[in-house]
């Protein structure tokens, strides 16, 4: 799967028909997808993999406040696999919460006790809690494909200027726009962009 496809993204491209860069598209718009879900706060599901913000499945390992509350780093989610609560770290099957003791709250990244659940609260040592959770978008939202167009039909015409802060034209000199993420596209994210980022 992609957040987009070269289709997709050729609308972005004036003049680009035919499916013979699709190769080359579809390789932008993977990076696209790495570089705007590190914009966003989502990490990597796997170390030394890149993040994305289609829905993956991650292992989360926090700490709870006592509260009835757990409150995730990141979000969406979309579901959750298992929870353990293991004030020893060890994770057995023993530790599971049932998923019957708990409400998710996938937009708000929110894991919420049931009042009528046997576990009543999460413990507070460190990294006690194990979840496995599936985090990001299943369906892109509109937003953030616009941005991916954008961002690739930058990069696919800026090929030729890799490296310079300026090119000769027309008797002039202008100046070249750099290949990080595009003010355009950094405002498209803005209202996705995780408590995290902002703060941090």
């Amino acid at each position: 799967m992609a957040i987009m496809t070269a289709a997709q993204a050729r609308v972005y491209i004036r003049g680009l028909t035919g499916t013979g860069e699709d190769s080359t598209l579809d390789t932008l718009i993977a990076r696209a997808d790495s570089l705007m879900a590190s914009h966003i706060g989502i990490p990597a599901a796997i170390a030394g993999g890149d993040p994305t913000i289609e829905d993956t499945t991650h292992t989360l390992y926090l700490t709870g406040d006592g509260s009835d509350e757990l409150r995730l780093d990141f979000y969406p989610i979309q579901s959750v696999t298992t929870v353990h609560d293991s004030s020893d770290r060890t994770y057995p099957a023993a530790d599971l919460v049932p998923s019957g003791d708990y409400t998710l709250f996938g937009d708000e990244g929110l894991i919420r006790m049931d009042d009528d659940g046997g576990t009543g609260s999460w413990s507070t040592t460190r990294r006690a809690i194990k979840v496995v959770a599936v985090i990001g978008w299943s369906t892109i939202p509109d937003a953030m494909l616009h941005a991916a167009g954008l961002q690739v039909a930058h990069w696919y015409n800026a090929r030729d200027h890799i490296g310079r802060t300026s090119i000769s034209q027309g008797g002039g000199s202008i100046a070249v726009q750099g290949l990080q993420l595009l003010a355009e596209v950094k405002e498209a994210l803005r209202p996705y962009r995780l408590a995290s980022q902002w703060m941090g």
